[in-house]
């Protein structure tokens, strides 16, 4: 569209009279409202996509005759499910009343303080969930069995070391996925954070 959000914020500042205060905030104030409604709904579709892979996982793990590990993984993505929507209703409440620039900076604010929540979660929390997914995958097996024969501290270094390892995985898939699925919008944000950085000078 010839007069679409994008074209004017890229040309319109090419004429001075596009230069006058209030079209200025009006532009910005726009483009962020663009910008964070595109974030918003890219998360609400991310989130929504867990409850078909929960469905998939215990219908997969019940097919190899895991149905307890199954319910398991369902019950640990379906709250996964609600911890995410509870968040992004935080996000929610974030409101355009004052500046598009504070508006801006609360988001980022925000976005960064869910960023480092669930990387302590998926840091701390994975290793627990995962040991347990493991017991009860190889629970009444000779394995399990052999395992738990082992002496105390053979047993304790080897759940020490898959709680790092899981933990990195966690940490590591969690942070490839977030630049993959919210890399450009971050970009977007902070290049327009910066734009209004400049015009505050």
């Amino acid at each position: 569209m010839e007069n679409s959000i994008e074209t004017i914020w890229t040309k319109g500042f090419l004429k001075e009279e596009a230069l006058a205060a209030p079209r200025i905030n009006n532009l910005y104030q726009k483009k962020s409202n663009l910008l964070i409604e595109k974030l918003k709904r890219t998360y609400r579709t991310d989130n929504r996509s867990i409850i078909p892979l929960a469905i998939l996982a215990v219908i997969g793990f019940s097919l190899f005759g895991h149905v307890v590990l199954g319910l398991y993984v369902m019950a640990l993505m379906i709250g996964m499910y609600f911890l995410n929507k509870k968040k992004l209703t935080s996000l929610e409440r974030i409101s355009i009343d004052t500046t598009s620039y504070e508006y801006l900076l609360r988001y980022r604010e925000m976005f960064f303080e869910l960023k480092r929540f669930y990387t302590r979660l998926l840091g701390l929390g994975l290793p627990i969930a995962g040991i347990t997914g493991y017991l009860l995958f190889f629970w009444n097996s000779p394995l399990l069995n052999d395992f738990l024969k082992l002496k105390a501290i053979y047993i304790i270094g080897i759940l020490l070391l898959l709680s790092i390892l899981l933990s990195a995985l966690g940490v590591g898939a969690y942070r490839l996925s977030l630049k993959l699925i919210y890399g450009r919008f971050i970009q977007k944000l902070e290049e327009m954070i910066a734009d209004m950085d400049e015009l505050q000078k």
